[in-house]
């Protein structure tokens, strides 16, 4: 007895959604073979997408799934093909994204950029995969070829010049924590790492065709401040279970976003928000500090403000958190009194001496720079 056999015995009323295909038969067949994809059972997943194919020809979901299976099977040429077949039939994303991986993988990555472009302008909600997909192309195409900036003007030379000066330069906040800080110690000033960002983003003004090359280098400052951030050690949880998929999918969460796969971070974090708990407050912390990763900075702040309202230790790092967020906004708006705002935050937690060391580098460093950008803009 067959598997629709069997299907049909068990009840011959039931009701199945036809997401994805034109009969049941198919719809059946389709959802094993994504299971096979899953389990990386390309070969029989293959197999099964061309049994949905020989009576649904034009069917673009098994299109997509049977050049998943020729990917993962290393048969990039082969699968090219195949999602070249499915846009002719439709325009769609899963067809876009797969050939953007495939032209990454080859080192082809302006092109592998254009789909990622063409993405982010036709498909918002994968916006944040395409985006983080877009920098790691634009990363690897860097390490891939000499820095060579004799192309853009020399405005922007210049200030990327500077730029690169203070990025690499090792005056890390982290290392001078652990210092006793007294009224008398020599004024402590660290701002390499924004500074830099903003003479980054005043080389693209100067010259755009620079912003390539200068995104890598701002992607790497933000994963550093992003390094920063606050966020709750689910381990210390009573009832922590690394079986259990809440518990699995926030480490994750973190191991990503140490490792610079802010992707695969940001798809888990709204599996949480999405399906499992659209409350849960850690989750809401990481997609604040996502968001900031991807310049969503009104979401972040919001996000941030929504962790300190959860009260404990939360109201710290959402606040702390927050101050990050802020100091981003004054640089995209020019409007100092988000940078007034981190200060008055600073301020409140300087108050605890629980909170001071941690907090005391960091307001040093704003006023430092709020000083400087009451008197006049750094360039």
């Amino acid at each position: 007895m067959g598997l629709f056999d069997r299907f049909k015995k068990k009840d011959k009323n039931i009701d199945i959604d036809l997401k994805f295909t034109n009969s049941i038969e198919n719809e059946l067949l389709f959802s094993k073979a994504t299971q096979c994809l899953q389990e990386n059972e390309n070969e029989e997943a293959i197999s099964l997408f061309n049994q949905i194919l020989k009576t649904e020809p034009d069917n673009i979901h098994a299109l997509n799934g049977k050049g998943s299976g020729l990917m993962q099977s290393g048969r990039l040429d082969d699968a090219e093909e195949i999602f070249n077949r499915s846009l002719e039939i439709k325009d769609n994303e899963m067809a876009y994204l797969n050939k953007a991986i495939i032209c990454g993988n080859t080192g082809d990555y302006d092109k592998a950029i254009g789909y990622c472009d063409r993405i982010i302008e036709l498909y918002p909600g994968l916006k944040d995969v395409a985006q983080g997909l877009r920098n790691t192309f634009i990363e690897n195409k860097n390490e891939n070829s000499d820095t060579d900036t004799s192309e853009f003007n020399t405005e922007a030379q210049e200030l990327i010049e500077r730029a690169n000066k203070l990025k690499d330069t090792n005056e890390i906040w982290k290392n001078d924590l652990h210092s006793e800080i007294t009224p008398d110690m020599p004024e402590f000033r660290r701002v390499t790492e924004w500074e830099a960002w903003e003479l980054y983003e005043a080389a693209i003004r100067k010259d755009p065709k620079c912003e390539t090359l200068v995104t890598s280098y701002i992607n790497e400052i933000k994963a550093k401040l992003l390094s920063e951030f606050l966020f709750f050690n689910v381990t210390m949880n009573e009832d922590f279970n690394p079986e259990r998929e809440l518990d699995r999918l926030k480490l994750n969460i973190i191991m990503d976003m140490a490792n610079d796969n802010y992707t695969a971070a940001m798809v888990a974090t709204k599996q949480i928000l999405t399906t499992i708990d659209e409350n849960d407050i850690d989750a809401i912390n990481y997609k604040g500090a996502l968001s900031f990763y991807y310049d969503e900075i009104d979401e972040a702040i919001e996000c941030f403000e929504t962790v300190a309202e959860s009260g404990g230790i939360y109201l710290f790092y959402g606040d702390f958190n927050k101050t990050f967020a802020l100091r981003r906004k004054t640089m995209i708006t020019g409007d100092a009194d988000y940078m007034v705002q981190a200060m008055d935050i600073y301020d409140e937690m300087l108050k605890d001496p629980q909170t001071f060391e941690k907090v005391k580098p960091y307001q040093r460093e704003i006023l430092d720079r709020l000083q400087d950008f009451m008197k006049v803009p750094l360039f």
